[in-house]
């Protein structure tokens, strides 16, 4: 597949805004950086073939509509339905009764049952909640960064880690180690 850079530049913010990710969790899911994607979009560096095939296959999307043979990039599911999909999920794997879900997750559970009914959209504090209550990533459960979905890096956690030093060390030592690694496989 042939893409000229600056339509495929122009098409990686497009796909991204209408995924309605951030730079972020969208590279993550292909192996690219916030500043390869904003690269890519300010057309500083050419999408490579490699990273489109990578985008078609997380995102579901035709190379077709890279190379600009198609005006749109697929049926995108609604982000809320996928949202509500995913929300379903977490509820049928805890096991709990709509009530007890609604308790645990200090809610009402008409509120609830209004999310799961697309009445009402998921919001980045409820998501929390449920984050903190049943263990289930934020991420997960708004832009579906599967990596997030167990043992969430919660707020939690966070405040956790702020609290010991050694962790911290450790944690950063990996990350290092990690980063070197892949400095390497680029080198080779």
């Amino acid at each position: 597949m042939h893409v000229k850079s600056a339509s495929g530049n122009c098409k990686v913010r497009e796909l991204r805004e209408k995924l309605g990710l951030g730079r972020t969790v969208f590279g993550a899911k292909i192996g690219c950086s916030y500043q390869q994607i904003q690269r890519f979009e300010d057309g500083t560096v050419s999408v490579s073939d490699e990273v489109i095939r990578k985008i078609c296959s997380e995102y579901g999307v035709n190379e077709e509509w890279f190379a600009g043979e198609r005006t749109e990039p697929q049926q995108l599911e609604d982000r809320g339905e996928l949202q509500r999909r995913r929300m379903r999920l977490a509820y049928e794997e805890s096991g709990l009764t709509q009530r007890e879900f609604a308790e645990k997750t200090h809610t009402a559970t008409s509120m609830l049952g209004d999310v799961l009914a697309g009445k009402r959209q998921l919001t980045i504090r409820y998501a929390k909640k449920i984050e903190e209550a049943l263990d289930v990533g934020a991420d997960w459960l708004l832009y579906g960064d599967e990596e997030a979905k167990e043992c969430p890096l919660s707020d939690e956690m966070t405040s956790y880690i702020k609290k010991h030093p050694e962790l911290r060390k450790e944690i950063r030592e990996k990350m290092e180690a990690d980063r070197e690694m892949h400095n390497n496989d680029i080198r080779t």
